[in-house]
């Protein structure tokens, strides 16, 4: 059961004896970084200044104007200047985070940074200019070694102009962080607290919707599924200081869902003209109530981490306008390192661990939880803003260097006992599947090489891009007769009247034998029955007789295109149907290859990447993702499934209707059902229900369809999900789309 310890550390300010030391000096690289004739100007801002109470000094000290602001930084002395100019709202974060910090400290800087989107203040630079060891002047001049820092405002660290950097630090393991803020303003207060030092004893949490399991020992404060449906999350979040906490549930740009609580990321800051926003961007309010809202700029810690779905996406790439995304909130806070997922992401417990058990040696805490999760998302997911956080230095007192990993809430206990003494993820896995860097990703005999690099030529869309060996590739022609006809094996003949044995075999025992469906499914007993029938005549008494194979062959082919039409017809009816899940239920049990770029683009008109999921048992049907970096896993299907082209408006007033055009390549030639499932919270019709269409291998099938928006319906972001049946095997896309304001 998962439990939850009350640290014994502080939780709202520093102890007396903290209060009591004098202030620090000032680090030797802010000291490097600022001439010291003169002393530091008093502050300009009005009133008695964050950290005042009796005794304690201020580590912080905002300038309003940008000359005060300067002479403040050629001092060299006092508290660290942050240019507030006219964001009296980053005043509130100043405040909360003296309650975190204690002193100063000197950052680990970075091997090579660089500055986007022009120069800036040469105050700020000066501050800046220590975090790096050496500078260059654009991306394309990053050595190809060493970790990188990024600087830049957010709009200026545009997603088209730094996604290859990102990429190519994650393929050879570099570690990169990212320096930002929502202007100039928050990036001179992301910068100032870089060299703050966290409170000693503050704990360690780790807040989870998601995560069912036992607590890790690591973890000063847990809450898991259990608990953060039954307890008051809010008070937990913003009732401590702590060192380093993580948050994990579903959400999207502007939210991470905590049971009945919200993390939000609405920013008092001033919204941008004529960017989409969620719901309460047009006064509807949230979908949570507002006293169960969770500001993530109220979060008293020194590193923070939100794991959910595009947390921190780039500029470019966010759904919303900047006010609302949840890094930027955070980042006007008190955390001086805030981990945040640029995409789609899978996180689940190993990368939870993977973050808790982090260390100074580690350096970049997303640098360790993307090598985690490369066997499900081959890609960047995670990006850190800020250096190393001053939880992980390693001269705290609860560093995970330390030997003794015991906590309140496991010590002595049962659940410790288990969760110490359980190997971790990637020695219990090392015997039973390769690492996803080796070259054999998927851990079975045959399967090396990139995923896609034997499909079928000129194939687009997922199946066709990331087919893999099995369908494609050496051999198969092993598998059919001579002249290729009657046997129903054949796997690369798109005219054969018949599903592939082989194929459709692995698809029954995906749906039938994995879990993925409850033994009391209805379509179950048919299935059951057809993949009894497929099993008896894959004999080759049958199967190499011509006069027998015909008419078994074509007794399962009827057989299998209507249980096609079954579970459309339920996809149309069942938006949660469970076979819908199967791109999260077999990913999770599946390796993932190495991603190969398409040449289609996605429907939002960025480059697109697929590859293939290896079954880690036979269970597991593999399967094809394909992601766009933008909008995450934009199409899903099962290996050698029809591939899917949507062509779709990318916005549309509430009383309006969405014009839909689906494109589909089948594998053979056949029946296609298509559809398309609408999210339970859209207020939507979707016309016709079903349509089938007669498919040529290889050529595109087009069908069109309408989605009726309610006049009612709230303006925020959402999505649809056409999808197609053929041979059992089935493909599900993604569309993004905003609905705006009636007129």
């Amino acid at each position: 059961m998962n439990a939850v310890s009350t640290p014994t550390a502080p939780t709202g300010t520093r102890t007396s004896a903290a209060r009591n030391t004098p202030a620090p000096a000032r680090p030797a690289a802010a000291r490097a970084a600022m001439s010291t004739p003169a002393a530091v100007s008093a502050p300009d801002t009005a009133g008695s200044g964050p950290g005042s109470d009796a005794g304690q000094k201020p580590l912080f000290a905002p300038y309003t104007s940008l000359g005060a602001y300067t002479r403040a930084v050629s001092g060299g002395r006092g508290p660290l200047p942050v240019f507030t100019g006219p964001r009296t709202d980053l005043l509130d974060g100043i405040a909360l985070a003296e309650e975190v910090y204690s002193g100063l400290r000197t950052p680990e800087p970075c091997d090579t940074g660089v500055v986007a989107g022009g120069p800036l203040p040469a105050a700020l630079n000066a501050l800046i200019h220590p975090l790096a060891r050496h500078w260059v002047d654009t991306p394309d001049d990053l050595p190809d070694t060493g970790s990188v820092l990024l600087v830049g405002e957010y709009a200026h660290l545009r997603a088209d102009a730094v996604q290859h950097v990102l990429d190519a630090a994650h393929a050879t393991g570099r570690p990169l962080s990212l320096l930002t803020g929502r202007d100039i303003h928050s990036l001179s207060w992301t910068a100032a607290k870089q060299y703050a030092r966290v409170t000693a004893d503050a704990p360690v949490g780790v807040l989870s919707e998601l995560d069912t399991a036992a607590p890790a020992p690591q973890a000063d404060v847990w809450l898991g599924a259990d608990d953060v449906h039954r307890l008051d999350v809010q008070q937990i979040a913003l009732g401590r200081v702590w060192r380093r906490v993580l948050f994990h549930g579903n959400g999207k740009d502007d939210q991470l869902n905590l049971g009945r609580f919200t993390l939000c990321g609405a920013s008092p800051a001033q919204a941008a003209p004529g960017m989409p926003g969620p719901r309460c961007a047009y006064g509807l309010g949230c979908t949570k109530p507002q006293d169960r809202l969770i500001p993530a700029r109220r979060i008293r810690t020194a590193e923070l981490v939100l794991a959910n779905c595009f947390s921190g996406a780039l500029a470019g790439h966010a759904m919303y306008d900047p006010k609302y995304l949840i890094l930027l909130d955070a980042l006007d806070g008190p955390a001086q390192t805030v981990l945040a997922t640029l995409t789609a992401c899978d996180g689940q417990r190993p990368e939870n661990l993977a973050w808790l058990t982090a260390t100074a040696a580690t350096g970049n805490a997303a640098l360790a939880m993307n090598r985690q999760l490369r066997d499900i998302n081959p890609y960047p997911a995670f990006v850190q803003t800020g250096l190393r956080s001053s939880g992980l230095d390693p001269s705290h007192p609860h560093s995970p260097t330390d030997t003794d990993t015991g906590t309140e809430a496991n010590s002595g206990t049962e659940a410790d006992a288990f969760e110490s003494s359980r190997p971790t993820r990637s020695s219990a896995f090392s015997a039973f599947t390769a690492s996803p860097d080796s070259p054999n990703s998927s851990g079975f005999p045959g399967a090396a090489g990139p995923a896609g690099a034997a499909g079928p030529a000129g194939a687009a869309g997922p199946a066709g891009a990331a087919g893999g060996a099995r369908e494609g590739g050496p051999g198969m022609d092993a598998h059919r007769d001579g002249n290729g006809a009657g046997t129903g094996d054949g796997e690369g003949d798109p005219a054969a009247p018949y599903p592939p044995l082989h194929r459709l075999g692995a698809r029954l025992s995906g749906l039938l034998d994995s879990g993925l469906l409850d033994p009391d499914y209805p379509l179950r007993p048919r299935l059951r029955a057809l993949a009894d029938t497929v099993l008896r005549d894959a004999v080759r008494t049958v199967a190499r007789s011509a006069p027998d194979a015909g008419p078994a062959l074509a007794a399962i082919a009827a057989e299998t295109k209507s249980l096609d039409l079954a579970l459309a017809h339920r996809f149309a009816k069942h938006h949660d149907d469970p076979a819908l899940g199967f791109p999260t239920y077999f990913g999770e049990r599946s390796t993932a290859g190495a991603p190969v770029a398409l040449d289609t683009p996605c429907a939002c008109g960025r480059p697109l990447r697929s590859y293939r999921r290896h079954g880690r048992v036979p269970a597991i049907a593999d399967t094809v993702q394909t992601v766009c970096a933008r909008c995450g896993d934009v199409a899903n299907a099962h290996t050698g499934a029809v591939a899917l082209h949507v062509k779709a408006p990318a916005e549309a007033a509430a009383g309006s209707t969405l014009h839909v055009v689906v494109e589909a390549v089948a594998p053979r030639d056949g029946t296609l059902n298509l559809g398309i499932v609408l999210p339970l919270y859209l207020d939507a019709r979707v016309g016709p229900v079903l349509r089938r269409v007669d498919a040529v291998a290889g050529r595109r099938a087009h069908a069109e369809f309408t989605l009726d928006l309610a006049p009612g319906a709230t303006p925020q972001a959402y999505y649809f999900s056409p999808f197609a049946v053929q041979d059992l095997g089935m493909s599900v896309s993604r569309v993004h789309f905003t609905v705006l304001p009636r007129p």
